[in-house]
Order: C-alpha cells, then structure tokens, then sequence
C-alpha cells in the first residue's frame, strides 16, 4: 500500500508543483488587488463616496465571469466566486473608511 501511495505522490508531484505555484501567484494577485481596494477606499472617504456601488459591482462581476466562460470556464462559478470576493472588498472598505 505504501509503495502505490509513493507512485501515486511521485506521478503527481510535477502537477501539484505546478498547482502550488499558480497558487502562490494567485494569493499574490489577491494581495495586489486588495491593496488597490486600500487605495480606493482613501479616495472613497475623501470624496463621500459610499463603498459599495451596486452597478460598479455588477459590472466588475459580470465582466469577469463572461471572460472565463469565453475562456472555457464555468461562468456561475467564477461570478460566485467574484461576489465573495466583492463582498469582501466592500467590507474592507468600510472598514478602512471607518477607521479615519
């Protein structure tokens, strides 16, 4: 059992190496985009602008999920993805914003 558990890992290994990287770069752009919602979120509180923006926020969801589904991606999947994503990014500036 053991040794078909190391032929498993072995023929896996260079899939997972490649996944883990791409992870890597995905929390990276993550990072990168919620500093960007930071940003926005001074310039938000310096005009009295609200932080949500319902038709900002159906347009950045709606773009997205339609550039995955032409990319072969499941569109459900990626805009639900993107409303958790927004949800938090909106929470964040709040946040941010009540903190001045």
């Amino acid at each position: 059992m053991s040794n078909s558990n190391d032929t498993v890992k072995n023929i896996l290994a260079p899939y997972r190496k490649r996944i883990d990287d791409l992870d890597k770069d995905l929390v990276d752009m993550l990072v990168k985009r919620f500093k960007i919602i930071a940003e926005v979120s001074e310039i938000k509180e310096k005009y009295s602008i609200p932080a949500i923006l319902p038709d900002r926020v159906d347009e950045v969801r709606n773009r997205a999920a339609n550039m995955a589904e032409a990319k072969g991606l499941d569109y459900q999947f990626v805009h639900d993805l993107y409303t958790m994503m927004i949800d938090y990014a909106c929470k964040l500036e709040d946040k941010l914003m009540s903190e001045k």
